[in-house]
Protein backbone atom coordinates (compact mmCIF):
# COMPACT_ATOMS: atom_id res chain seq x y z
CA UNK A 1 0.00 0.00 0.00
CA UNK A 2 1.19 3.48 -0.37
CA UNK A 3 2.63 5.55 2.39
CA UNK A 4 -0.08 8.18 1.15
CA UNK A 5 -2.80 5.71 1.53
CA UNK A 6 -1.89 4.68 4.81
CA UNK A 7 -0.89 8.37 5.99
CA UNK A 8 -4.87 9.33 4.70
CA UNK A 9 -6.43 6.64 6.94
CA UNK A 10 -4.86 8.01 10.24
CA UNK A 11 -5.33 11.85 8.95
CA UNK A 12 -8.64 10.66 8.26
CA UNK A 13 -9.22 9.13 11.78
CA UNK A 14 -7.20 12.36 13.53
CA UNK A 15 -9.81 15.10 11.39
CA UNK A 16 -12.79 13.01 12.70
CA UNK A 17 -11.44 13.14 16.31
CA UNK A 18 -10.91 16.79 15.52
CA UNK A 19 -14.75 17.40 14.66
CA UNK A 20 -15.93 15.61 17.53
CA UNK A 21 -14.25 18.13 20.17
CA UNK A 22 -10.76 16.96 20.49
CA UNK A 23 -7.57 19.22 20.13
CA UNK A 24 -5.25 16.98 18.59
CA UNK A 25 -4.36 19.59 16.00
CA UNK A 26 -1.39 21.46 18.01
CA UNK A 27 0.36 18.34 19.18
CA UNK A 28 0.14 16.55 15.80
CA UNK A 29 1.94 19.55 14.24
CA UNK A 30 4.55 19.28 17.30
CA UNK A 31 4.72 15.83 16.19
CA UNK A 32 5.83 16.19 12.66
CA UNK A 33 7.73 19.00 13.48
CA UNK A 34 10.16 16.63 15.45
CA UNK A 35 9.95 13.63 13.08
CA UNK A 36 11.18 16.02 10.21
CA UNK A 37 14.12 16.47 12.68
CA UNK A 38 17.15 14.50 11.23
CA UNK A 39 18.53 12.96 13.94
CA UNK A 40 14.83 11.77 15.11
CA UNK A 41 14.84 10.88 11.48
CA UNK A 42 17.27 8.47 11.59
CA UNK A 43 15.67 6.57 14.72
CA UNK A 44 12.32 6.43 13.41
CA UNK A 45 13.75 4.75 9.92
CA UNK A 46 16.03 1.96 11.62
CA UNK A 47 14.30 -1.07 12.27
CA UNK A 48 16.90 -2.25 15.04
CA UNK A 49 15.38 0.14 17.31
CA UNK A 50 12.51 -0.68 19.08
CA UNK A 51 9.26 0.53 18.84
CA UNK A 52 9.31 1.82 22.68
CA UNK A 53 12.26 3.41 21.83
CA UNK A 54 11.00 5.29 19.14
CA UNK A 55 7.77 6.31 20.65
CA UNK A 56 9.86 7.20 23.97
CA UNK A 57 12.42 9.45 21.21
CA UNK A 58 8.72 11.24 20.34
CA UNK A 59 6.87 11.73 22.84
CA UNK A 60 10.08 12.98 25.13
CA UNK A 61 10.96 15.57 22.43
CA UNK A 62 7.59 16.42 21.83
CA UNK A 63 6.47 17.36 25.40
CA UNK A 64 3.11 16.93 26.65
CA UNK A 65 0.66 15.55 24.26
CA UNK A 66 -2.98 14.57 24.37
CA UNK A 67 -3.49 10.75 25.19
CA UNK A 68 -5.01 10.27 21.84
CA UNK A 69 -1.86 11.41 20.34
CA UNK A 70 0.40 9.33 22.67
CA UNK A 71 -1.81 6.02 21.34
CA UNK A 72 -0.96 7.21 18.02
CA UNK A 73 2.55 7.59 18.50
CA UNK A 74 2.67 4.23 19.62
CA UNK A 75 0.66 2.75 17.20
CA UNK A 76 2.32 4.13 14.41
CA UNK A 77 6.06 3.32 15.86
CA UNK A 78 4.71 -0.80 16.29
CA UNK A 79 4.09 -0.52 13.11
CA UNK A 80 7.19 1.04 11.91
CA UNK A 81 5.24 3.91 10.35
CA UNK A 82 6.11 6.88 12.71
CA UNK A 83 8.22 8.74 9.62
CA UNK A 84 4.97 9.62 8.40
CA UNK A 85 3.99 11.92 10.69
CA UNK A 86 5.02 15.08 8.78
CA UNK A 87 2.60 13.34 5.69
CA UNK A 88 -0.06 12.74 8.01
CA UNK A 89 -0.40 16.28 9.31
CA UNK A 90 0.16 17.50 5.95
CA UNK A 91 -3.09 15.43 4.91
CA UNK A 92 -5.24 16.08 8.34
CA UNK A 93 -4.25 19.95 7.11
CA UNK A 94 -5.92 19.82 3.96
CA UNK A 95 -8.86 18.47 5.32
CA UNK A 96 -9.33 21.45 8.18
CA UNK A 97 -8.49 24.12 5.64
CA UNK A 98 -11.13 22.14 3.41
CA UNK A 99 -13.57 21.87 6.42
CA UNK A 100 -13.22 25.66 7.21
CA UNK A 101 -13.53 26.71 3.90
CA UNK A 102 -16.40 28.60 2.27
CA UNK A 103 -19.74 26.27 1.16
CA UNK A 104 -21.32 26.33 -2.26
CA UNK A 105 -25.21 27.54 -2.41
CA UNK A 106 -27.69 26.65 -5.80
CA UNK A 107 -30.14 29.38 -5.38
CA UNK A 108 -33.07 29.10 -7.77
CA UNK A 109 -35.94 32.16 -6.92
CA UNK A 110 -38.83 32.69 -8.79
CA UNK A 111 -37.76 36.74 -9.01
CA UNK A 112 -34.64 38.11 -9.33
CA UNK A 113 -32.71 38.72 -5.66
CA UNK A 114 -31.18 42.57 -5.10
CA UNK A 115 -27.74 42.42 -3.73
CA UNK A 116 -29.45 43.19 -0.33
CA UNK A 117 -31.44 40.06 0.15
CA UNK A 118 -28.54 37.78 -1.56
CA UNK A 119 -26.11 39.41 1.10
CA UNK A 120 -28.71 38.48 3.85
CA UNK A 121 -29.58 34.60 2.44
CA UNK A 122 -26.31 34.49 2.60
CA UNK A 123 -25.59 35.44 6.17
CA UNK A 124 -28.72 33.12 6.99
CA UNK A 125 -27.32 30.08 5.05
CA UNK A 126 -23.79 30.75 7.17
CA UNK A 127 -25.53 30.41 10.24
CA UNK A 128 -27.35 27.02 9.13
CA UNK A 129 -24.15 25.56 7.80
CA UNK A 130 -21.23 26.98 10.58
CA UNK A 131 -19.63 28.13 7.12
CA UNK A 132 -19.06 31.40 4.86
CA UNK A 133 -21.58 31.04 1.76
CA UNK A 134 -21.27 31.52 -1.44
CA UNK A 135 -24.07 32.02 -3.54
CA UNK A 136 -24.71 31.13 -6.77
CA UNK A 137 -28.16 32.25 -7.89
CA UNK A 138 -30.35 31.80 -11.15
CA UNK A 139 -34.22 32.24 -11.75
CA UNK A 140 -37.05 29.97 -12.56
CA UNK A 141 -40.31 31.25 -13.12
CA UNK A 142 -42.17 27.89 -12.60
CA UNK A 143 -41.23 28.08 -9.13
CA UNK A 144 -44.07 30.65 -8.20
CA UNK A 145 -42.21 32.36 -5.42
CA UNK A 146 -39.73 31.37 -2.79
CA UNK A 147 -36.70 29.47 -3.21
CA UNK A 148 -34.81 26.21 -3.74
CA UNK A 149 -31.61 25.87 -1.90
CA UNK A 150 -29.20 23.21 -2.39
CA UNK A 151 -25.80 23.01 -0.40
CA UNK A 152 -23.82 20.10 -1.48
CA UNK A 153 -26.44 17.09 -0.72
CA UNK A 154 -28.59 19.16 1.14
CA UNK A 155 -32.01 20.41 -0.57
CA UNK A 156 -34.16 23.49 1.43
CA UNK A 157 -36.94 23.69 -0.71
CA UNK A 158 -39.19 26.89 0.01
CA UNK A 159 -41.11 27.17 -3.16
CA UNK A 160 -44.41 28.03 -3.36
CA UNK A 161 -44.68 25.32 -6.43
CA UNK A 162 -43.66 22.44 -3.90
CA UNK A 163 -45.91 23.67 -1.29
CA UNK A 164 -48.76 23.90 -3.77
CA UNK A 165 -48.08 20.50 -4.40
CA UNK A 166 -47.74 19.19 -1.06
CA UNK A 167 -51.17 20.72 0.00
CA UNK A 168 -52.96 19.05 -3.60
CA UNK A 169 -50.96 15.13 -2.18
CA UNK A 170 -52.96 15.77 1.14
CA UNK A 171 -56.47 16.70 0.26
CA UNK A 172 -56.02 13.89 -2.48
CA UNK A 173 -55.37 11.47 0.22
Amino acid sequence: MRTQQISRRYARALFELEQDGAKNRAALEKLAAVAELDAVREVLGNPSYPAKLKTAVLEKAAGTLPAEMKRLVAMLCERGKAELLPEIRELFEQMMRQAESEVEADVVTAVKLSEAQQKGLAKELGKITGRSVRLSVSEDASLLGGLVVRIGDRLIDYSVRSRLEALKRAMAA
